[in-house]
């Protein structure tokens, strides 16, 4: 089932949506990383050419976390981009229990030490986070899980403690997301979405301010059905993409005269582990080939990659062309 991804007032929904139902990965295993890495280095270097995908799916995905530090079990205590020598991005301290659990996270400013944030963390994922801005707190937001360990209520408050957002999530035992409503800053319902595993059908609409829907469809088994939205202007939801068994993503772009352009995109990847792709394309109803990317690398002995070449297509560029070349150096923990 596709699970859309939404930016709510002051916080990453998607991200950190995704984290917690990730619990039992470590910090760098969700960096992309295997192996006991204790810290990494990244060079980027771009080539002179323009790429561009206006309307299209972002083929090429930057290195995570670049520049980054971790302790023995896996968790982050510094990211950020070094320039000049100096960390921009953050450090953060680690608060454990007497069996060495995290409990507390303090992430400050790498190069003011400023207080960034402060997560009180629980067995399924941080239960509270505070957020600051110029040294004042900005957010408070506090999480709740249901007994298997998935998100099931975030709520959000500003730093005078007046309501900024809210989402409630309903899941089944394996993590299936089933229902989710997301209300906005002035308290009123933002988008719904619904999945029932047993016709295979979801819907999805949008509202205003007064309660209106402002955008609405329904798919069944990753096959859009039906779609309906008020406004000739792009907004969110009118975008849909599915994942199918194949590793395919159909993806439907749908505008106001109920017309939506089909198309896919088909990743190939290095290992089974698929951690890394090793071509990505982006293909018209046709099957006509509109973009694509392909990349190269050298692994270390984790099967980490350490340099990466990033090569891409498009009808302008006629020939591929080398887009960039990255460079990394991993330190590892021993053990």
């Amino acid at each position: 089932m596709h699970l859309l991804r939404v930016l709510l007032p002051g916080l990453a929904f998607s991200t950190c949506l995704a984290a917690a139902q990730q619990q039992n990965l470590t910090d760098a295993q969700l960096n992309g990383f295997a192996g006991p890495v204790r810290s990494v280095s990244t060079i980027v270097t771009k080539s002179e050419i323009e790429w561009k995908h206006p309307g299209g799916p972002a083929l090429v995905m930057p290195p995570l976390c670049p520049d980054c530090e971790y302790d023995p079990d896996g968790t982050r205590t510094a990211s950020g981009v070094m320039v000049e020598g100096k960390l921009m991005g953050e450090k953060i301290r680690l608060v454990r229990d007497a069996e060495g659990h995290v409990i507390e996270r303090f992430a400050t400013d790498a190069a003011t030490g400023e207080l960034q944030s402060h997560e009180v963390m629980g067995p399924f994922g941080h239960t509270k986070q505070d957020l600051y801005q110029g040294g004042k707190l900005a957010w408070r937001q506090t999480f709740q899980y249901d007994e298997y360990g998935h998100m099931s209520d975030w709520l959000t408050v500003d730093g005078a403690g007046r309501f900024d957002g809210r989402s409630i999530t309903k899941t089944d035992k394996d993590g299936t997301l089933l229902d989710q409503s997301v209300w906005g800053k002035d308290g009123s319902l933002s988008w719904q979405q619904s999945f029932d595993p047993d016709t295979q059908i979801e819907r999805f609409s949008t509202y205003d301010s007064l309660g209106r829907v402002k955008l609405t469809w329904i798919a069944t088994a990753g096959k859009l059905t039906s779609f309906w939205e008020s406004s000739p202007e792009s907004q969110f939801g009118d975008t849909i993409t599915f994942s199918e068994p194949n590793g395919n993503r159909v993806r439907y772009g749908c505008g106001h005269d109920q017309v939506c352009e089909v198309s896919k995109v088909h990743y190939d990847y290095v290992g089974s582990d698929k951690r890394n792709p090793s071509s990505a394309e982006w293909r018209d109803s046709k099957g006509n080939l509109q973009m694509g990317a392909y990349f190269e690398y050298e692994f270390d002995s984790f099967s980490n990659w350490t340099e990466r070449k990033v090569w891409v297509w498009n009808p302008e560029l006629g020939d591929r062309a080398l887009l960039e070349m990255d460079a990394r150096v991993i330190a590892y923990w021993e053990r």
